[in-house]
């Protein structure tokens, strides 16, 4: 099922936990941000859709309760072991669940005073309706001074265009044993339902020449600026607020990003 919920899940990660911490390795962005709000806000934390522990390690090491939920199996495992390797006795402040992105309110820990969608999370639930069950289950698992805060593409022309079939080729790394990996994808999307079907394919040469190919694929379910911010409406959530960047600059109809977050409670 494309909510990630269901008897009949197919994991689109199941191969790829190594690869995707390789692939992420340089990247933290986004997490000066969150370890801004939870300072703010306060724990208990939910992020929904942790894969492999990216943010949960930083917000763990600086003192938060956390709680990550995500799908696919591999991913949690591989959390489980970034944690372990972790000084500080990270493991013992992170509980991971295996769980659905549409069931935050049955995620162990709560209630919580962060819940975050992050990196393009509430896009893996991939129909508005799945994403309205979403958002208001991240609002259910919120205590009464918690935040909501999702970051999703900002899907503007200019990106759609791009969405065309063409196989790009999206970046190289080389891991531990000096084995190249190289990541291709292709990528067309459906206007009607907002849908962007991704096909994912690694290369991995080892030092000999030999090649083995990892693919993977799922579809993605990108959000206007106006159609979340009724979906928050309607989920009962209030005074959102979006930007377009990690650094909270104004939303823009040109921003890569779309940033937003969102009260329980006026304030």
């Amino acid at each position: 099922m494309n909510e990630w919920s269901g008897a009949d899940f197919e994991d689109p990660y199941a191969e790829l936990p190594d690869l995707y911490d390789l692939e992420h390795a340089g990247f933290s962005d986004d997490v000066e941000l969150y370890l801004r709000l939870a300072e703010v806000v306060g724990d208990p934390i939910l992020e929904l859709g942790c894969g492999t522990g990216r943010l949960l390690a930083p917000l763990a090491a600086a003192g938060h309760r956390i709680t990550g939920i995500d799908r696919s199996r591999p991913m949690l495992d591989r959390a489980r072991a970034t944690l372990h390797m972790q000084t500080g006795n990270l493991e013992s402040r992170v509980t991971l669940s295996e769980g659905s992105l549409i069931e935050a309110e049955s995620a162990p820990g709560g209630p919580f005073g962060l819940v975050i969608f992050s990196l393009n999370g509430l896009m893996h639930v991939s129909t508005l309706a799945g994403q309205r069950a979403a958002l208001a289950s991240a609002r259910r698992a919120l205590d009464p001074r918690g935040m909501l805060v999702i970051d999703v593409v900002n899907p503007t022309p200019e990106l759609l265009t791009t969405l065309d079939g063409r196989v790009q080729h999206e970046g190289s790394w080389r891991d531990s044993e000096a084995t190249l990996i190289d990541r291709f994808s292709t990528r067309t999307h459906d206007s009607v339902e907002q849908r962007i079907d991704t096909e994912l394919w690694y290369d991995l040469t080892d030092p000999q020449g030999h090649i083995r190919r990892v693919r993977s694929g799922f579809p993605l379910r990108y959000l206007f600026a106006s159609e979340l911010a009724l979906l928050l409406e309607v989920s009962g959530f209030v005074e959102w607020k979006f930007y377009g960047s990690y650094d909270l600059d104004p939303f823009g109809e040109s921003s890569d990003r779309l940033i937003v977050t969102a009260e329980v409670t006026p304030s």
